[in-house]
């Protein structure tokens, strides 16, 4: 349940940060390299939920397997009253991959997020060398208005 929320939140991230983008693409290039990581990111989505799907039997086997070890190693813990039930064991292993799934899953949109957090870095630092000229004229001329401009600076 706590996976769905986050899942959510990061998708809804993710989206405004592509709104974001969007109008700062200005070359090819940069339509190019967004479409890219739209792309990659959807293709590894879709094959982790396919791939989650043609698996699940086998995941459920191994995660059972896996607890069922745990459950028969020697450990400190005093053992319940009652031993360990199959079906406990068996919600464990639905509830373990199905939350191994969520995670990848929320990996992929977090990665995304960032490589569009990382184009728009790119774009700002290529953005900025143009206005760079403008910005030291702008610094270089005093602006400053009547007696203000015309009285002397005191510089130790």
């Amino acid at each position: 349940m706590e996976f769905d929320i986050e899942l959510g939140v990061a998708t809804m991230f993710r989206d405004a940060t592509m709104q974001n983008i969007v109008p700062e693409l200005r070359t090819e290039a940069d339509w190019d390299s967004f479409n890219e990581i739209k792309d990659t990111a959807k293709q590894r989505t879709k094959d982790e939920v396919d791939g989650f799907d043609r698996d699940k039997p086998e995941l459920l086997i191994k995660a059972c397997k896996d607890l069922n070890d745990k459950a028969g190693s020697l450990t400190l813990e005093h053992p319940t009253p009652f031993g360990t039930d199959k079906f406990v064991n068996e919600r464990q292993a639905v509830v373990k991959i199905t939350n191994d799934h969520q995670a990848r899953l929320l990996a992929i949109k977090s990665e995304e997020t960032e490589g569009y957090d990382q184009l728009k870095q790119d774009i700002h630092a290529r953005e900025g060398v143009r206005d760079h000229a403008r910005d030291a004229f702008a610094r270089t001329t005093d602006r400053r208005a009547g007696e203000e401009r015309r009285m002397p600076t005191r510089d130790l």
